[in-house]
């Protein structure tokens, strides 16, 4: 004859199996294919299916087919060879992008974990491992910008203890969005000129100079913009007299760069612009003059024209 003790303990193990079998039925979830979205083939969508089952299961979802405590809805929209899947489930709601149909059973991993955790899919909380990112995430979509290689060419005039000028010509490379861009230019320089009375000779330029500019029409295949920036270079003055008296001031160091210009035929990979710079220096020549030393601030005033070519970059841009 059983103990009553023993007897105790097995109607409590058969009443607590009793209650469990139900109640893990009950705790199953459903899978449901939105046909009225879904553009897959028949095959895919069979194929998909399975994959989002066991997907669930290998998270320790129980999926079953009626009862169930909630359900997973899910469609996939294919756009040439990528597949759109947006998933929608007990926890909320999920979309992803893979570059191919056999990427989708990696989108559901990332999916059904993000929705069961309550997370963001991302690296950062387990949700996206080693074992399901897809090419999209390995190469993210970035706007590429336009580069371009240009040389320009103008006059300069120098205001120093007298004017001076000449040619001036530069370098330089451009990497632009729509409505921004980088002007990395190079040996920007203004070359000396005399005139008949005396000899009178300016000669500036910058080393090395960095922009940022603003487009004022983004879109458009011609736009004004504006530029600022800096520069490292120098300055310097001569001057002779009929009397052979000489001034002689020369500086270098940072310059302040201030640009208002405009830009040809932004949609190709041919550029042309013109464009108005002033220099602005933060230091002062110093040096000798027919006297005494001297010291004279000399900022430099230009116009050019130019000419880049390099590789554009096509854009849609949607209406909202």
């Amino acid at each position: 004859m059983m103990k009553p003790s023993t007897l105790i303990l097995s109607l409590a193990l058969t009443t607590l199996a009793a209650v469990a079998a139900p109640a893990a039925a009950h705790a199953a979830v459903c899978v449901q294919l939105d046909t009225a979205h879904d553009n897959l083939s028949e095959q895919e969508r069979a194929g998909t299916m399975t994959m989002l089952v066991q997907t669930l299961q290998q998270q320790g979802q129980q999926v079953g087919t009626e009862g169930c405590q909630g359900t997973y809805v899910v469609y996939h929209v294919r756009l040439g060879y990528s597949v759109n899947v947006v998933l929608q489930g007990p926890g909320g709601y999920r979309q992803g992008m893979a570059r191919a149909i056999e990427e989708v059973p990696a989108l559901y991993s990332q999916m059904v974990r993000s929705l069961l955790t309550g997370q963001p899919m991302n690296t950062a909380n387990g949700t996206v491992d080693r074992t399901n990112v897809t090419s999209a995430q390995v190469a993210p979509n970035r706007v590429e910008a336009d580069s371009l290689w240009y040389v320009r060419l103008g006059y300069a005039g120098i205001v120093g203890p007298k004017f001076g000028g000449g040619p001036a010509f530069g370098f330089g490379y451009r990497y632009e969005l729509d409505s921004i861009g980088i002007d990395f230019s190079f040996l920007n320089f203004v070359v000396p000129s005399s005139n008949s009375s005396n000899t009178s000779v300016g000669f500036s330029g910058s080393i090395i100079k960095l922009q940022g500019l603003y487009f004022l029409n983004p879109i458009a295949n011609g736009s004004m913009y504006l530029g600022a920036g800096a520069a490292w270079g120098f300055t310097a003055s001569y001057e002779e007299d009929s009397l052979g008296n000489i001034r002689s001031l020369s500086g270098s160091g940072l310059q302040g760069e201030a640009t208002l210009g405009y830009e040809f035929l932004r949609a190709s990979t041919i550029r042309m612009f013109a464009q108005a710079d002033a220099t602005l220096p933060f230091y002062k020549m110093t040096g000798s003059t027919f006297s005494t030393n001297d010291e004279s601030w000399a900022p430099t005033f230009a116009l050019s024209v130019g000419i880049g070519w390099g590789r554009g970059t096509a854009r849609v841009h949607l209406v909202q």
